[in-house]
């Protein structure tokens, strides 16, 4: 027969045994050591200097001394002036008492109690505070939550992550905001690998509010924010479904206050930027449109240029407004602001044809010049043509017949108006012009005209009301002047005829010319 007990080994009674009252007593002792085993320390390596009777301890160190020697693991209690060793089974729980924790034996060593819980695994529900209900696994009902990283010392790496997984692309990977238990704003990765915010008013109608393309890193405001929209094109795309602004600044201060949107540019890259060149693009607006089909880019553009290689000391820059001609897909410069303060609108050859309206305004590259619409038509505002010919000889008039005066020679020829070829002005453009003429009269021997006219010819047809004369001319004095303001077309021509009456004679080469400009 056992002389202890299988679990606790409590001494047992034998049978005919003498002084069985001091077993008994052994036994319960045990007992009283065990049953609702708390222990006032489990640190100390001695046995403390003044215990009290039935203390306990909880002996953790490896080596304990004094009358601890060899009871590492043990619990020892203390009674009549005597350590006692009651070695441990697996399965048993102390309370110690300086900590206020249970330690448990794993049959090897003891363990807090809580280790065994940070390692629970399969829980189907936890609720703190309230009750964890149906679908929602883990419940709780709190004031404040803390989440904090695990340090190096304690074995970890100072970092903290929250992860939430879900199984497929179309589900949801979310937080929810909750007022009164109904939805406010949804944030996560919400049917799709997307990452975006959609809120609410009222719990059922939800709007985006922004979302963040997985593939490009681009971000997606207002109509491009909710699942299943495109993705933005740009680092930032703001798209809205109603009328009013898609973006808005404000900005205050106590004193002067600004609102920029500010651009930089530079070449090389963002951790090594180097400087931007001549032509580079600084800033920039651009604005296109839906066709069906598709859709334009870029249609107008505001465009700020460094216009010289930057430096410390050099940072000229202008800005360019680009537009697209109607009917036309290609879009091109129309003003500049140079950085030297000149205003400049871009050359252009020719005028618009279509779109016109009155007060605007090109330079016409074919002309050098600046010309402006009146409503009724093109004219012409600078760098107005001139001429002024004479002719290199003596030109011998019939008596009786209107002949043309042989203007030959443009001393000045601005824009290439005077023909020699045909001894006419030619209207470069329509608009109005001032002629002028002065002939010489020479006699032919002794011949002398009863008179010396003259008069301008547009294309080859008298010019009404421009015919002037002088009678009985005197040979080397008299002349004929001509002058007048007409309005012609492009291409027209103007050249000046003369007429002897009586008798023969000469328009002289030395004192008689033919010039011209244009008014408008």
């Amino acid at each position: 027969m056992a002389q202890t007990t299988p679990h606790l080994a409590l001494p047992l009674l034998a049978a005919g045994q003498a002084g069985k009252h001091v077993t008994h007593n052994e036994a319960l002792l045990v007992l009283d050591a065990l049953v609702q085993l708390a222990c006032r320390d489990k640190d100390l390596a001695a046995p403390p200097a003044a215990p009290a009777e039935g203390d306990r301890y909880l002996v953790s160190a490896q080596t304990p001394t004094g009358a601890w020697t060899g009871l590492s693991g043990q619990i020892v209690v203390f009674g009549d002036g005597v350590w006692t060793g009651l070695a441990p089974q697996a399965g048993w729980l102390v309370h110690v008492a300086d900590e206020d924790a249970f330690y448990r034996f794993d049959g090897t060593r003891w363990g807090r109690l809580f280790d065994g819980l940070r390692r629970l695994r399969n829980l189907e529900a936890i609720g703190l505070g309230t009750e964890a209900e149906t679908g929602t696994a883990f419940a709780a009902k709190l004031e404040r939550a803390l989440w904090s990283a695990r340090t190096v010392a304690e074995g970890g790496s100072g970092s903290l992550a929250v992860v939430l997984n879900k199984a497929a692309p179309g589900g949801a990977g979310a937080l929810l905001f909750q007022t009164g238990f109904s939805g406010r704003a949804e944030f996560g990765l919400n049917g799709e690998d997307a990452l975006g915010l959609k809120v609410s008013a009222d719990g059922a109608a939800w709007r985006g509010a922004w979302r963040a393309d997985p593939a490009t890193g681009h971000l997606g405001l207002g109509a491009l924010a909710l699942p299943g929209t495109p993705m933005a094109r740009a680092p930032l795309h703001v798209a809205r479904e109603e009328a009013g602004p898609g973006l808005c600044l404000d900005a205050y201060g106590a004193g002067p206050v600004d609102n920029l949107i500010q651009a930089r540019a530079g070449r090389g890259s963002r951790q090594a930027p180097a400087p931007v060149r001549a032509g580079d693009g600084l800033v920039g607006l651009s604005g296109g449109g839906f066709f069906s089909g598709g859709s334009a880019d870029g249609c107008v553009t505001l465009r700020g240029i460094a216009e010289e290689d930057f430096s410390a000391g050099a940072q000229g820059a202008g800005f360019v407004v680009e537009a697209t001609d109607l009917g036309g897909v290609i879009p091109r410069p129309v003003v500049k602001m140079r950085a030297n303060g000149a205003l400049e609108l871009v050359a252009r050859a020719g005028v618009p044809a279509a779109g016109t309206a009155p007060g605007q305004l090109v330079f016409d590259s074919t002309l050098g010049a600046f010309r402006g619409q009146t409503g009724a038509g093109w004219v012409r505002l600078t760098n107005q043509p001139r001429f002024r010919a004479s002719t290199s000889y003596d030109n011998y008039l019939g008596a009786g017949t209107w002949t043309r005066v042989g203007f030959n020679t443009g001393t000045l020829n601005d824009q290439g108006l005077f023909r020699a070829s045909d001894n006419a002005f030619v209207a470069p453009d329509a608009g109005t012009y001032t002629v002028s003429a002065g002939l010489a009269f020479k006699r032919n021997g002794d011949n002398a005209p009863a008179s010396l006219q003259a008069r301008f010819q547009r294309n080859g047809a008298a010019l009404d009301g421009t015919r002037r004369g002088v009678a009985t001319p005197v040979d080397g004095v008299s002349t004929v002047s001509l002058s007048a303001t007409v309005s012609l077309a492009a291409g027209d021509r103007i050249t000046v005829e003369a007429l002897f009456t009586g008798t023969d004679g000469y328009v002289a080469a030395a004192d008689s010319d033919f010039s011209g400009f244009g008014l408008a």
